[in-house]
């Protein structure tokens, strides 16, 4: 029989582990929830980020100010393009593609914004206000954006 180490994990490996396990189940509920208009929270995250550029930008720039890394830009835009939500505009350099939203993309913003703000709600409800604005600032810390 091989021998067992036992470990005893330190409260910060345990913290770790329950950011990462609750992070996973909030990315899954909230595509779930986004299942619904046919796209995930990374499309509609593209749609906010054009939207508060209130300009056309470059994918790669959409790419830098994504929540997730893990997307994939262009697969993101195809589909929200497809849908008539953006548009891709040529410029000066042939190897940039900009993005622009689109009057139909903000309308769903206009129209979704409030279903999402709910969904964000109900997500975090089992704390208070007070709860919300503190764990807001620590992942701030956590993350270097405080």
């Amino acid at each position: 029989m091989v021998k067992r180490v036992r470990i005893k994990p330190s409260i910060e490996e345990q913290a770790l582990i329950r950011l990462m396990r609750t992070g996973d189940r909030m990315w899954r509920a909230s595509d779930e929830h986004f299942s619904k208009w046919g796209m995930t929270d990374n499309h509609y995250n593209v749609l906010r980020i054009l939207n508060g550029a209130g300009e056309p930008i470059s994918q790669s720039e959409i790419g830098r100010r994504m929540l997730s890394s893990r997307a994939n830009v262009t697969k993101l835009v195809d589909l929200l393009e497809g849908r008539g939500y953006v548009k891709r505009l040529a410029c000066g350099d042939r190897r940039v593609n900009l993005v622009a939203l689109t009057e139909d993309g903000a309308g769903f913003l206009e129209t979704s914004l409030e279903d999402v703000q709910q969904h964000a709600s109900r997500s975090l409800e089992p704390l208070n206000r007070d709860e919300i604005k503190t764990l807001f600032r620590l992942l701030g810390k956590l993350s270097g954006e405080s």
